[in-house]
């Protein structure tokens, strides 16, 4: 029996469209073109499981991944310029269909990422720990550098986690752990429990990725950018510096 094609809702549109944030994920073509003035669309909305697969496609994909029993839900669609989408699906391979099987997936649990944000608030204090980092005037010293055994964090982290995210943690850990660690000393003295209520916060939000089942690149990743939008700053390498901190302090991985 054939699916009917759905008529997508311009709501439903625009979360496809903000889901792959305006760019085709198989080319880095953007999805709208300026031409006088005006905004046009350049996409088109793609069945990843196609809606009414023929006969030699049902057999090519009778093994593969479904990311849904419905081909019209949301989460076996996906925007896809143009051309990308003529080429995917004229003809269709295996390749290509796990290729976008797997971007939606990824493109599925930044969703959910960006969901648990609300459920989770951090103490606009940390601001002032990402102002610390970014100061003019702070130069580290050999007091300052942290004399720790690399076996710690390589003990908590798995194999998922890139060589280079692992030597950024290192690196951040040894350079900034006592800069970071005494300004929450300097806070808590101000406004007694500040560390222990942004170390929960934080605890609290690595747990709740924990539950989506994500790697702990993924994981970095995400809490690094919850922080940042969270604090509304863009000092994107400073919420790494701080999240690697916690990474030290048990909060982040165990």
């Amino acid at each position: 029996m054939n699916e009917s094609r759905v008529t997508l809702k311009k709501e439903d549109e625009l979360i496809l469209h903000s889901e792959v944030e305006g760019m085709c994920p198989l080319c880095p073509k953007s999805l709208i073109y300026e031409k006088e003035g005006k905004n046009y669309k350049e996409f088109e909305i793609a069945h990843i499981y196609p809606l009414n697969p023929k006969k030699d496609e049902a057999e090519l994909l009778k093994n593969e991944e479904r990311l849904s029993k419905n081909s019209n839900d949301l989460e076996n669609l996906i925007c896809l310029c143009v051309s990308c989408h003529t080429k995917f699906d004229k003809p269709r391979t295996i390749p290509e269909y796990r290729l976008l099987v797997d971007k939606k997936k990824k493109l599925l649990r930044q969703r959910k990422q960006k969901e648990i944000w609300i459920e989770t608030k951090i103490e606009q204090d940390i601001v002032l720990i990402i102002e610390t980092l970014y100061a003019e005037n702070t130069d580290l010293t050999e007091d300052d550098i942290l004399k720790y055994n690399p076996k710690t964090i390589d003990e908590k982290v798995n194999d998922t986690i890139t060589l280079l995210t692992k030597r950024k943690i290192h690196r951040n850990v040894q350079d900034y752990f006592y800069i970071i660690k005494n300004k929450f000393i300097e806070l808590d003295s101000i406004s007694p429990t500040t560390t222990e209520i942004i170390s929960l916060q934080i605890r609290t939000h690595y747990l709740l990725l924990r539950k989506q089942n994500q790697n702990q690149k993924e994981i970095f990743d995400a809490l690094v950018e919850w922080m940042t939008k969270r604090t509304n700053q863009n000092n994107y390498e400073a919420a790494e510096i701080i999240v690697s901190y916690f990474v030290q302090n048990c909060e982040v991985f165990e």
